[in-house]
């Protein structure tokens, strides 16, 4: 009898000695260098979800506004234009009167449209009283590079031209640099291309009808299609949000499953003990 006891105060006490050991392993683990590293990560996904829910509240906020000064009635822009009226009025629409410069023309790209090759066309507009203003014209295919394939599209005659009012664009890190001397332009750089045309620093995009027998009929003759009346502004902030939320949730999960505290002797018997007694 006395055996039997010390045998078992021996079991009870090595499984004491496991769970001591186990709870020990199990500390360290959540104190160690590797769990700070995974509890960050939710962390910065959480906090990416946030800033994008944030960007999507500016975002909707900024479509809002420009959808609203897009569809105001077309108002004459100003003989002179100052950089401060250029951005609280970005995708104005307004009325332009003068004669397009076509020999101060300028090609950028190559652009495509739809999967076909082809450049923007920018041509200074010299106006009533000698200013100048730079109008992004529109879209033209490759096989109309040359001035004299397209002579439908260099008219001499005073045009009123309907269109946005654009910031200058910014260049992307993958944007080659243009070359003036060789009339090389890869972006529509504005100031050089102002200083080039001896006109403002005001771009315009130029407004192309809604119709499809119209894009048609410009595509072949070489006449610049311009900018549709409705412009796409891209919007994925929505997307991004949800995928770093997600991400976050993801990896929260997987951190509080691979950090979940040990079952003792004790409980791993009792389940042990559940398992089979469905069996019997």
């Amino acid at each position: 009898m006395l055996a039997r006891g010390f045998q078992r105060r021996s079991y009870a006490q090595r499984l004491d000695e496991d769970d001591s050991v186990l709870e020990t392993e199990w500390k360290r683990q959540l104190m160690s260098w590797k769990t700070l590293g995974l509890f960050t990560i939710p962390v910065i996904a959480f906090g990416l979800g946030t800033w994008q829910a944030q960007r999507l509240k500016w975002k909707m906020e900024l479509l809002d506004d420009v959808n609203d000064r897009m569809h105001r009635p077309p108002i004459p822009l100003p003989l002179r234009v100052s950089a401060s009226e250029i951005a609280r009025n970005e995708f104005r629409r307004v009325l332009v009167h003068g004669v397009f410069d076509h020999a101060a023309e300028v090609l950028v790209g190559p652009r495509a449209m739809e999967g076909e090759p082809g450049f923007i066309v920018v041509t200074p507009l010299v106006r009533e009283d000698g200013s100048r203003v730079l109008v992004n014209r529109g879209w033209i295919r490759r096989e109309l590079k040359d001035p004299k394939t397209r002579p439908e599209s260099q008219l001499d005659e005073p045009v009123t031209v309907v269109a946005f009012v654009r910031r200058a664009p910014r260049d992307n890190a993958f944007t080659p640099t243009s070359d003036p001397q060789s009339s090389e332009w890869f972006s529509i750089d504005v100031p050089r291309m102002a200083a080039r045309a001896n006109a403002q620093e005001v771009l315009l995009d130029a407004i192309h009808p809604e119709s499809a027998t119209s894009v048609l009929h410009d595509a072949r003759y070489g006449i610049p299609i311009g900018t549709p009346l409705q412009v796409d502004i891209r919007n994925n902030h929505l997307q991004y949000m949800i995928t770093w939320y997600g991400l976050g949730v993801f990896t929260s999960a997987m951190l509080i499953y691979s950090l979940r505290k040990p079952l003792t002797a004790a409980a791993r018997i009792r389940r042990m003990r559940d398992r089979a007694g469905r069996f019997l």
